[in-house]
């Protein structure tokens, strides 16, 4: 019986070693291979549906290879339609380029979420630059800052090319007019040039800034168009074969994927949605990945994503859905455009910003109709023309609460 009992407690030890042992669950049916290249982070060596756009970047940067200027640019489109990583699949190859050249040319990339003040941009540059120069993060008057990096693009000889992503979060965008007549008013050598390329998912960021800064770039605009359902099952299946095990993932999942990334097909949402499904499937150790961990998955994602792309509006956009929201409430009852735009110019005169046409105001609530947020279906008026008659969809509580975490809109 002691030696029945010993023999019991040496089995239950050995499976709770395992257990202990295994909390990652390791040991279970593994999922993936790879998962980085799930990461929006992650450059694959040739981008879906974005070859021509791939080719005009290239044109735009393609003078400083014979020490000519570069031609300003901004790129814009919906959210997910590639434009970060056309750009950053571009200064990919042009490091390559400069290396084996020995070009005397900078990129420098910044997210003007995490970087978006002069001082934080001047020194960002001399880091990429000049890494020598001691500057002071704080205390200099704007015109040193901007010496020191002047005499630094002279002294090293170096051109630069500046991307500026998420570029409607800037705080101050004369910065983009300095950069952009450093050479004109003979800051820098006169075959040194900076090049400045935006990138923005805001439509009308251009018609929102000062003109003399707009004309300044002297830029070349370029939207992107959104990917196709195709393109978006084009571009999970290359990151799928890398990411999963062989025969783990389903048919069926690719598809519904690319389905469930909106009207506008994001890209991102469905790369999210891909690893997320994997998550599920590989946390209850399944077989593979199926449908319906893609459904949990979304389930899961539609709140945390819906406040996520709320916070990442531009202003303009965030004024114009916090006009629907108290409209609905206060009137309870379908609105009208009108209506929207009479109290959207409201907002905007006590935040001090100046307000779009009525085109562009009927262009974002027409895109808030697409992503499901709203309904506004167009309804005819006679001879007064037509007008939309809009109500809330989605919960407009938590949008509201999602809308008030901008500072700018807090005393609305």
């Amino acid at each position: 019986m002691c030696l029945q009992r010993l023999a019991d407690t040496a089995v239950l030890n050995k499976i709770r070693g395992i257990i202990m042992n295994d909390i990652f669950g390791i040991n279970g049916i593994q999922k993936f291979r790879n998962r980085s290249v799930l990461s929006s982070q992650y450059l694959p060596d040739q981008l879906v549906g974005r070859e021509e756009q791939v080719k005009e970047v290239a044109s735009l940067i393609r003078p400083v290879l014979h020490h000519g200027e570069p031609v300003n640019a901004l790129i814009s489109g919906k959210k997910g339609t590639g434009k970060t990583t056309v750009v950053r699949f571009v200064l990919k190859q042009l490091t390559g380029t400069i290396e084996k050249e020995g070009l005397n040319v900078v990129p420098v990339f910044i997210n003007c979420r995490k970087i978006n003040t002069t001082s934080k941009i001047i020194l960002e540059i001399l880091d990429k630059v000049s890494p020598e120069t001691e500057v002071p993060k704080t205390g200099l008057s704007m015109g040193k800052y901007y010496r020191a990096l002047w005499k630094a693009l002279n002294e090293k000889r170096t051109t630069i090319i500046v991307v500026f992503d998420e570029i409607e979060a800037l705080k101050n965008h004369s910065i983009l007019y300095d950069l952009s007549h450093a050479g004109e008013n003979m800051s820098i050598e006169d075959d040194i040039f900076i090049g400045i390329i935006g990138i923005t998912d805001d439509m009308f960021f251009s018609g929102r800034i000062e003109q003399n800064i707009v004309s300044s770039l002297q830029h070349r605009n370029i939207v992107y168009p959104p990917y196709s359902k195709v393109q978006i099952e084009q571009i999970l299946n290359g990151r799928c074969a890398i990411a999963f095990e062989e025969d783990i993932v389903e048919k069926e999942v690719i598809p519904l994927c690319a389905e469930l990334s909106g009207e506008e097909h994001d890209s991102g949402k469905s790369l999210r949605l891909l690893e997320r499904a994997g998550d599920i499937a590989d946390s209850s150790n399944a077989e593979k990945v199926t449908e319906n961990h893609v459904l949990l998955a979304n389930e899961e994602m539609g709140d945390n994503y819906l406040v996520s792309s709320l916070e990442n509006l531009p202003i303009h956009s965030k004024l114009v859905l916090l006009s629907i929201i108290r409209l609905t409430r206060e009137l309870n009852d379908k609105i009208t455009t009108g209506q929207i735009e009479t109290l959207y110019r409201k907002f905007c005169d006590r935040i001090g910003t100046n307000p779009l046409g009525r085109t562009s105001v009927s262009g974002i609530v027409s895109e808030f109709d697409m992503k499901g947020i709203i309904s506004a279906p167009v309804r005819s008026r006679g001879r007064y023309g037509k007008t939309r008659l809009v109500s809330m969809r989605k919960n407009p509580q938590k949008i509201e609460n999602t809308l008030y975490s901008d500072y700018r809109l807090k005393e609305l």
